[in-house]
């Protein structure tokens, strides 16, 4: 027999497949179906968090205004699927007005609750031309409820898998924002947020970092009500460039509970400072940054570095908002790690500066079907004191070579037996040598170039039994090296001709 968990989580993956083969037949773009959703189950999961914060001010006879009250609350107009055409004319008139509007007789206010709102609803639309389709995809939604665990849990399942699915359905769509849940979970491990920390994301896409610290910190301890309070609004800080991705975002915060994240819509590399107050600072930032882009030269001017490339810019204004005592980890391309110019000069200062005490080196493939790029994880502290001088916070760096994380490396990525993961969490406890992991000193490093790629000493560099991906990986790297070189070498001619 089925236990009530399981028949529950059969339903909502019933409900979630009912309201998109209604999109479907109302012929909505399958990778619109993720917008549609998201903004539904937005506003029914405020809704059920407006009914609970009215429940708990009456236990304690206080007042409470909802922000959503009267007919602009989801529970009043849903429930109108009677009349699916004055529901539909209402949301797409009044409610909008209501959620955008930045005048504060017909909009929410000037508060960061309002602001948000407007955010999200200035960027997003309704896909549903009439009354009667928009109606049963409401009925639908109607039926979830976010207060119970198990919804939650499958909704974020789901939620997921459509967001895979569209990623495979339209390349480029979607693969800036999804970092695989196995690589976020083994992140979330080593660094190990707690209560009390200020944990912080440049570049959140759907919240996966900020999501799964969230549930890590309240697994690992029992908190109090003051602790709780805290996790709600003063834990988590992100920031976002997509609307769309920052909707999928701050929806995902709420289906892990979290109604109160710090979340801003904005380009990070915009607004970053190399000199942020400590008070201000992180500790704890974990982020997949995006990687490939290219910067303009008048944006550089913030960065103590200037580079071009957006993934040497983001390693630098996650250096510089990690507290003293914080703890990072960032997935980088594996450019980074052995490029000259800018990157050297960075990987120098981060050597100097701060303990980059692990490196896991991500089997080629492991982000598709988004990407084949070559990546690696670096994980890095911020001393609590700074180094005497001549001396570098880092001592010595431990390696991993990943070449399986449980999947396919291929398109599909089908689970496959022999997942490393679980070793490279064992050793990474004692930092212990092994045929896919060793110790390299600093000074070998530094002598190196501040050389920090993955260059396992175990492993004869036996090009006939290298996998195929592997091999077209590292031509890419060495002819994006090349490029690099000549690009630099333009940036020079070009000065001398000015001159």
């Amino acid at each position: 027999m089925k236990n009530n968990g399981d028949h529950r989580r059969q339903e909502v993956q019933q409900i979630v497949k009912n309201a998109c083969d209604q999109l479907n037949q109302e012929g909505v773009d399958a990778r619109n179906y993720v917008e549609q959703l998201a903004w539904l189950f937005f506003l029914k999961a405020f809704d059920e968090a407006e009914a609970r914060r009215e429940e708990e001010a009456a236990f304690d006879d206080e007042p409470y205004e909802r922000r959503l009250a009267g007919e602009f609350a989801w529970s009043s107009w849903a429930k109108d699927t009677d009349h699916p055409d004055r529901m539909l004319e209402f949301v797409q008139g009044k409610l909008w007005t209501k959620l955008t509007s930045p005048d504060p007789k017909k909009g929410l206010g000037e508060d960061l609750l309002a602001q948000r709102f407007r955010r999200i609803f200035d960027n997003v639309r309704n896909y549903c031309r009439r009354g009667a389709s928009f109606a049963k995809v409401v009925q639908q939604v109607d039926k979830l409820h976010f207060s119970d665990e198990t919804d939650v849990i499958v909704l974020s399942e789901i939620y997921e898998d459509l967001l895979k699915r569209v990623a495979a359905d339209s390349a480029g769509y979607a693969g800036e924002f999804y970092t695989q849940r196995h690589i976020i979970r083994t992140m979330v491990e080593v660094v190990q947020p707690k209560a009390g920390d200020r944990v912080y994301d440049p570049c959140f896409g759907t919240a996966g970092f900020l999501g799964e610290s969230a549930d890590y910190i309240r697994e690992s301890a029992n908190l109090s009500g003051k602790q709780l309070d805290k996790l709600q609004r003063h834990t988590f800080y992100g920031i976002e460039i997509k609307p769309l991705t920052y909707l999928l975002g701050t929806m995902n915060m709420i289906l892990h509970g979290i109604e109160g994240a710090n979340l801003e819509l904005a380009n990070t590399l915009e607004l970053h400072s190399s000199n942020v107050p400590e008070k201000d600072k992180y500790t704890v930032i974990l982020s997949n940054p995006p990687y490939g882009g290219k910067m303009a030269q008048s944006l550089q001017n913030n960065f103590r570095v200037k580079s071009s490339a957006t993934e040497c810019l983001f390693v630098q204004h996650i250096m510089a908002n990690l507290a003293r005592g914080g703890r990072a980890g960032v997935v980088i391309p594996e450019g980074v790690l052995f490029r000259g110019g800018p990157d050297q000069k960075v990987r120098k200062e981060l050597l100097e500066h701060f303990n980059v005490h692990t490196i896991l080196s991500l089997p080629a493939g492991c982000f598709l079907p988004y990407t084949g790029v070559k990546t690696n994880v670096i994980f890095f502290d911020r001393p609590k004191t700074q180094p005497k001088s001549g001396q570098m916070a880092t001592r010595s760096v431990w390696f991993y070579e990943l070449t399986n994380d449980g999947f396919e490396l291929k398109q599909t990525r089908k689970p496959i037996e022999g997942s490393q993961i679980p070793d490279f969490l064992k050793k990474w406890k004692k930092r212990a040598d092994g045929e896919n992991s060793w110790t390299v000193p600093v000074e070998e490093i530094v002598e190196r170039g501040y050389d920090l790629s993955a260059k396992n000493p175990n492993r004869k560099d036996d090009y006939e039994h290298r996998p195929a991906l592997e091999l077209v990986q590292s031509i890419k790297a060495k002819e994006e090296r090349i490029m690099d070189l000549l690009g630099e070498l333009e940036e020079i001619l070009k000065r001398k001709d000015e001159i």
